[in-house]
């Protein structure tokens, strides 16, 4: 076997994909053919092994992957929370309609409670996914277990940016007939772009996880990408109650200021600080908040 062909069955079982690889392989071709009749040597001497070369492509691919598709997800997260806070703004300007006044209850309430507890992980986690990607940018390899944390953190971030959306398109759909066609309008097609927004960014994730990184390392967790917080690491209980306090307070302090009433600020506060306590169970360790 050629060195190119063991080259290109290297690249191949690291699962680079097809475009990469042929474009490696014709800047190899390339540069063996300038060297005419020294290949062997070239490839023993100078390239080095045909396995050695493809894994550190493979693993330098992965981090550039893993790096774009999570700006990618905070980027298509930009556009639902566009769409969220304009349908919220919105909302406020004309009167909210209650959730029992739309066509179904149950849906209102379905529609409510997924944005408001997607909005809260796709913030969380699409931001910590993009600023590991900013902090480790001038990285050429990254280790193995640190790119399949970014990745959890984007899919994750999609994942709860598409049942923001989805909760949206609910909501809509519920208020047809009572809400202004302007809103349904508007509001309907903030949420459809955003979707497809949020569709593209995982389809560019499932794409740059298929390449397989093997570099050694730790993976790193949300103390590191937040150094203040560090001291915490081995107290998660701790990081979830000043969260829970410090998200429950604000909220309360807000909605008691725009609806003049303590006690709807009191009730929305602690609706945020129960919807943030699920979140840290269910999704702490695989944003990395908690071993």
């Amino acid at each position: 076997m050629s060195w190119l062909s063991e080259f290109e069955a290297e690249l191949k079982l690291r699962g680079i994909r097809p475009a990469a690889r042929e474009r490696l392989l014709a800047e190899f071709s390339d540069h063996i053919a300038c060297e005419e009749g020294e290949s062997t040597r070239l490839a023993l001497t100078r390239l080095g092994t045909a396995r050695e070369i493809a894994a550190q492509y493979a693993d330098e691919l992965a981090a550039d992957d893993a790096r774009h598709g999570a700006l990618g997800t905070f980027a298509a997260l930009t556009l639902a929370a566009l769409a969220f806070l304009v349908a919220q703004l919105t909302l406020g300007r004309i009167g909210y309609p209650g959730f029992d006044h739309g066509y179904s209850t149950p849906l209102a309430l379905t529609a409510i409670a997924a944005f408001v507890l997607g909005s809260q992980v796709a913030l969380v986690a699409g931001t910590l996914a993009a600023w590991r990607a900013l902090r480790r940018r001038r990285e050429a390899v990254l280790p193995a277990a640190e790119i399949a944390l970014m990745h959890r953190r984007s899919r994750l971030g999609v994942a709860a940016g598409l049942t923001t959306t989805f909760g949206l398109l609910l909501y809509v759909a519920d208020f047809i007939g009572v809400l202004p066609a302007w809103w349904l309008a508007l509001n309907g097609s903030l949420a459809l772009l955003a979707t497809a927004a949020l569709v593209s960014a995982w389809l560019a994730i499932a794409r740059g996880s298929a390449t397989l990184a093997l570099s050694a390392g730790p993976p790193g967790d949300l103390f590191d990408d937040i150094p203040p917080l560090r001291r915490l690491r081995a107290h998660p209980l701790r990081l979830w109650a000043l969260a829970a306090l410090a998200v429950g307070g604000a909220v309360t302090v807000l909605e008691w200021h725009a609806e003049h009433s303590l006690s709807e600020g009191l009730q929305r506060g602690l609706s945020e600080a129960l919807a943030l306590s699920v979140c840290f169970a269910l999704f702490g360790r695989a944003i990395g908040a908690r071993r």
